[in-house]
């Protein structure tokens, strides 16, 4: 079995971005970069250490899933063969991080797996925030939908969501009763992205 070696390479800017979504591809490579897909197709084990987080689009406000690189500009290349020169010939790839002596710097196994270990353990932080931050969601919502079932009158037919019996109902109301519903409504819209709303919708 050949053991690992682990050099650096230089990434040409801007390609250390996700690569486009390509239905063929297995599942775990759904979201690599295009350095990594390029390396990759040519048959290279790659290893770019990165961290997953969720941005809201300014113009839809939809949520996005995004990784961005721990080391901008760098990644390691796995050549157990020392076949530098085919690692050259990649797109994108621009030269190797040379020591301070002679040819490219070759990293120790321990050095990657620490990097690999820090890389999961973001993952996790990343993971379980998102959870807690789902589970307030979660509660504002359960919250908001008590406080109209305690104001609207009965009678919501089976299938119509909360949200579309205080819409439908809301001209009825007296003006401070109808002020309160507007403003839980407004809540609602508020912890869901634009695209949500309609899931919320049906769910409340």
């Amino acid at each position: 079995m050949k053991r690992s070696r682990w050099y650096a390479i230089r990434v040409a800017p801007g390609y250390q971005r996700m690569a486009a979504v390509d239905e063929r591809l297995p599942e775990s490579r759904r979201m690599e970069s295009i350095i990594e897909r390029n390396c990759r197709k040519d048959g290279f084990d790659i290893f770019m250490p990165s961290f997953y987080t969720e941005l809201r689009h300014h113009r839809t406000k939809q949520i996005l899933q995004k990784w961005f690189p721990f080391l901008v500009g760098y990644a390691f290349v796995n050549l157990a063969r020392l076949n530098f020169e085919e690692l050259r010939r990649v797109d994108r790839v621009v030269c190797f991080l040379r020591g301070a002596k002679y040819g490219p710097l070759e990293f120790p196994d321990g050095t990657i797996e620490a990097l690999y270990f820090a890389d999961h353990e973001r993952q996790a932080f990343l993971y379980e925030q998102h959870c807690r931050k789902e589970n307030e969601r979660h509660e504002q919502i359960q919250h908001l939908r008590g406080q109209l079932r305690k104001i609207l009158p009965n009678g919501r037919k089976a299938g119509v969501s909360m949200v579309d019996h205080a819409e439908s109902a809301i001209d009825f109301l007296s003006p401070q009763i109808k002020e309160r519903v507007q403003t839980i409504i407004s809540g609602f819209n508020s912890l869901t992205a634009d695209a949500e709303v309609e899931n919320l919708r049906k769910a409340v």
